[in-house]
């Protein structure tokens, strides 16, 4: 049903859409009043007595005066945009293309209403913004056409992207005191600050992991307050691949809030926009008003709604900085990592000094762990070696090691250290005792695989020691430490060492005992990185633990790399020979079950060769020098021959 009478009111009477309107409402017997937006915002209330309802053919910046005017004066809104230009009508409000459907829309007498949001008394339509807000902010041009083609959005990724790393070390966060609704009151320090209302389809809706609704009797607001730069980086990170679709969690830098009233004090004057229009305050105060303004808009816009109205406020307030140390800390100038509070890490580091005793359960787990372990290095069964592994605890006071390095704590360095030496002392002696009663003098394969360690293996140790810090570090995933324990195999190696004093054999003792340094260093150094990262120390004061452990790897890493290097020339070798056949002597040879070794400058070869006659000496040494000119070097070949039929 149409309106019986109605006041129309537009600035430009040159718009071809003023005719169309006038057409309309003398079509169907509409009494039409006019007069101009201009006019009607300076005086609105004598043009009323003649109409209730105002046709308004306006743009989106008229359209908040006339809801505000609407609000005070109780008069139902129809709305014309005044050209297919109006962006922000079209994602705000759901308009389309389509004059026709907006006249008729505009002329309709079954109103609804909507919230009004309100920020220091101007009616905010789309959103409020205030400080950084990368990838939120939709002031520029280049925001508004970033969906218009697939070079448009990347030059606005690109675009967003360099302002914020070029901004990176710049940004400050600044002390605000933040009230939500009649009875929350906090102190706290952000970047920035987005308020939704209408724009709900914007780069910070997609960052809630929640539905909002257009119309629900609340405002939306994410604030952003990153506790060190990394922390701003992952959210930089996180924002991009969140372009065109929600997250499934909130960033670690952002915190939620949805209420019908904030307000944000400073005791500096803050600038923020309105629908970006620039505004400065010292307090910026949001107040929504349910229902308030009666006015037309398409069905689809009240489609989008979801949830219910009103209810409780919902405050996800947990990552945004709260205590006195931290809001210091980050206003003076914004950490490279954050910084763990005393508070925070209080519970890891009693964990710590509990794990750096050498207590009896200690000493019980390390001698049964040996014992196991060498009896499945007798046995071969890597099984049994794993099971050894998991006994094994010598995980922890070495991950202890790596915080007193870190914060150069030298009680907690002293302990942890004594307590890894009597471990290694335990895993030796258990391991040799092992090996002079057993009456086994053969090296197993699974004693050869640890004495020949390379570089490969010194990145698990340094993999394994961040996986182990992280879980010491996070209560919530210490189940994962057996797992880390197994990957990084501590006790095997010694024990290798172990039976190599038994022996006597300076080969098995010198190649054991450098994996078992490789996998301490490269835990200690990737141990203390990972808690550097996760803040409990500043980069000042764990210099000196850290270029002590970055010694000490590089100078493990030398014979590592040597290992590496013929490990690599063994696999070369490998992949030339293995399954090759050759024409020696008018007979097809095929070379098979190779075996490599390299010493000194002398590849040694052991293989079989194949042949459907018979091998001779005469054949093998042929077979030699042809090796050694497709190889390049001396061969010193073990040979057994075999007739194939």
């Amino acid at each position: 049903m149409l309106c019986a009478k109605a006041l129309f009111i537009y600035e430009d009477a040159e718009n071809p859409h003023v005719l169309a309107v006038v057409e309309y409402a003398a079509a169907n017997d509409i009494k039409l009043s006019q007069m101009s937006l201009s006019a009607f915002l300076a005086q609105p209330g004598r043009p009323l007595d003649f109409a209730e309802h105002v046709v308004a053919l306006c743009s989106d910046s008229d359209l908040a005066k006339l809801i505000d005017q609407a609000k005070t004066l109780n008069f139902s809104l129809g709305i014309i945009p005044v050209d297919n230009h109006q962006i922000r009508l079209r994602e705000w409000f759901m308009f389309t293309d389509k004059l026709e459907q907006h006249i008729a829309l505009a002329f309709d007498a079954s109103t609804k209403a909507i919230d009004v949001l309100r920020c220091n008394n101007e009616v905010a339509l789309g959103s409020i913004m205030l400080g950084k807000t990368p990838f939120l902010d939709q002031r520029s041009r280049t925001y508004r056409q970033r969906s218009e083609s697939p070079i448009r959005r990347l030059f606005y990724m690109l675009a967003v992207l360099w302002s914020s790393l070029r901004n990176l070390f710049a940004i400050h966060p600044f002390p605000i005191t933040l009230s939500i609704g009649t009875e929350y009151s906090v102190k706290t320090a952000i970047t920035g600050m987005v308020s939704i209302e209408n724009n709900v389809s914007n780069a910070a809706a997609r960052l809630i992991n929640t539905s909002i609704s257009i119309q629900d009797g609340k405002v939306s607001t994410l604030l952003i307050a990153p506790k060190s730069i990394t922390q701003y980086l992952g959210f930089l990170i996180k924002a991009s691949f969140s372009f065109d679709k929600k997250v499934s969690r909130l960033p670690d830098s952002m915190s939620y809030v949805r209420s019908n009233y904030l307000r944000v004090d400073s005791t500096t004057t803050l600038t923020y926009y309105v629908d970006s229009h620039k505004r400065e305050a010292e307090t910026i105060e949001l107040e929504l008003y349910p229902e308030a303004v009666q006015i037309n808009l398409p069905d689809a816009y009240y489609e989008t709604q979801g949830g219910q109205r009103g209810g409780k406020d919902t405050l996800k307030l947990e990552n945004l900085p709260l205590n006195e140390q931290r809001l210091n800390m980050i206003q003076q100038r914004l950490p490279m990592f954050t910084h763990a509070l005393e508070e925070d890490f209080k519970d890891l580091f009693m964990q710590l000094r509990e794990n750096a005793q050498a207590h009896s359960s200690f000493i019980s787990l390390m001698m049964l762990s040996s014992l196991v372990a060498s009896l499945g290095l007798f046995l071969s069964s890597p099984a049994v070696i794993i099971g050894a592994m998991v006994l094994a605890p010598l995980m922890s006071p070495i991950v202890s090691l790596s915080m007193a390095l870190l914060r150069n704590d030298q009680t907690l360095l002293k302990k942890s250290l004594s307590t890894i030496a009597i471990g290694i002392a335990l895993a030796l002696g258990m391991a040799a005792l092992l090996a002079l009663i057993i009456p086994i003098t053969r090296v197993t394969p699974e004693m050869a695989g640890r004495m020949h360690p390379n570089l490969l293996d010194l990145g698990v140790a340094i993999f394994s020691g961040m996986a182990g810090a992280y879980a010491q570090a996070r209560e919530s995933i210490m189940k994962s430490m057996p797992g880390v324990a197994i990957a990084v195999a501590l006790v095997p190696p010694l024990c290798v060492a172990g039976i190599g004093i038994g022996w006597w054999d300076w080969q098995v003792i010198s190649g054991a005992a450098l994996l078992f340094l490789t996998n301490l260093v490269g835990i200690a150094l990737a141990a203390a990185l990972t808690f550097l990262v996760l803040g409990y120390a500043p980069i000042v004061k764990a210099r000196r633990g850290l270029a002590l452990s970055l010694a000490l790897m590089l100078t493990i890493a030398v014979p590592l790399t040597w290992s590496f290097q013929t490990m690599y020339k063994v696999w070369q070798v490998e992949q030339t020979i293995d399954a090759l056949s050759l024409e020696i002597n008018e007979k097809t040879l095929h070379l098979d079950s190779l075996q490599v070794q390299i010493k000194n400058a002398e590849t040694h070869l052991k293989l079989e060769v194949s042949s459907d006659t018979e091998v001779t000496y005469e054949d093998l040494v042929a077979l030699k020098a042809e090796l050694e000119e497709l190889l390049n070097t001396t061969v010193r070949l073990d040979v057994t021959p075999r007739i194939s039929l």
